[in-house]
């Protein structure tokens, strides 16, 4: 169901390094780790090194970042990193 889902969008210096729909991602920040929904409330916050989970209808996926920030609103979450790295 498109209602219980969120956009997420990954951008770094080079380019736009993922755009997907996900069911739920997680994303480390400097004081641990945030769990993002769909109809999460507005929210900005600083990208931490670490590791960003995501899952889709059929899986989930991990990818490695470091540094920068993130936004949600309107169920969509777009991530400003400086370095993204697959972990698959």
């Amino acid at each position: 169901m498109m209602a219980d889902r969120i956009r997420l969008k990954i951008v770094t210096p080079a380019g736009t390094a993922l755009d997907r729909m996900t069911n739920y991602v997680n994303l480390p920040t400097p004081e641990g780790s945030v769990g993002i929904l769909a109809d999460h409330a507005p929210m900005l916050c600083a990208l931490g090194k670490g590791r960003l989970k995501y899952r889709f209808e059929g899986g989930e996926s991990f990818l490695s970042v470091s540094g920068g920030v993130a936004g949600v609103g309107n169920n969509e979450l777009t991530v400003l990193a400086e370095e993204v790295r697959n972990e698959e």
